[in-house]
Order: C-alpha cells, then structure tokens, then sequence
C-alpha cells in the first residue's frame, strides 16, 4: 500500500478506508484540491447501519496513532483527511473497519510505507 490514494475495502463491503502517502490527487473529490499526504481518509457507501473507521498504526507497534470514522454521518459521506507528516520509510499498518456504536466488525489491514 505504497501508492497515493490506495483504498481498502470493508470486510464484506459497505465502504472504505484511505492511506494517501504524498499529496496528490484526492482519491475522494476528484478534480478538487489534492489530498495531503501522510493521510488517512473513510468513506461509507452503504445505508447498512454500519459505519467506516481508519485507524493508522505507526511503526507497526500494535498502538493506534490516528483514527477517522464516518460516525455520526448518513451515508454516502466519507470523512475530511487525517493527516500529519510522518518519517520518509516509516513501516506503517492501516486498518478499515466496519463499526457500529461501540461494536467494531472484522477489521482489516494493509501494511505500507510512510
């Protein structure tokens, strides 16, 4: 998951999750101003009552250092950019998970590269 605007799925669909590594061209609103990079994004694409979070794990260490949810928002909406400059060749993990009040549904990873 080294490329700009690279999404990940939801497990069982539902919607997706972003990791935008260098500004670029926004993923989400196309033709709008580019997307930060070191950035994580969600977007939720179905009325199924669940909703969408990013979570960013820095260094791969099993703590979660960012976090981005469509909680609280009717879909389709997918969330502003979470971002904040991260060292070059940093090994990142960043999990898209379906969530719904305080329960969270088969989460899923991808590992990259800051």
């Amino acid at each position: 998951m080294r490329s700009s605007g690279a999404g990940r799925g939801a497990y069982e669909g539902g919607g997706y999750g972003y990791w935008n590594y260098d500004p670029g061209p926004d993923p989400i609103a196309q033709g709008g101003p580019d997307a930060p990079g070191d950035s994580i994004a969600a977007c939720d694409v179905s009325a199924d009552g669940w909703g969408v979070e990013v979570r960013l794990d820095i260094n791969r260490d099993g703590d979660i250092d960012r976090t981005i949810s469509t909680r609280g928002h009717a879909s389709p909406y997918c969330s502003d950019w979470l971002s904040g400059n991260i060292k070059e060749d940093t090994p990142v993990r960043v999990w898209v998970v379906k969530v719904s009040g305080s329960t969270d549904y088969h989460p899923v990873y991808k590992d990259g590269t800051a």
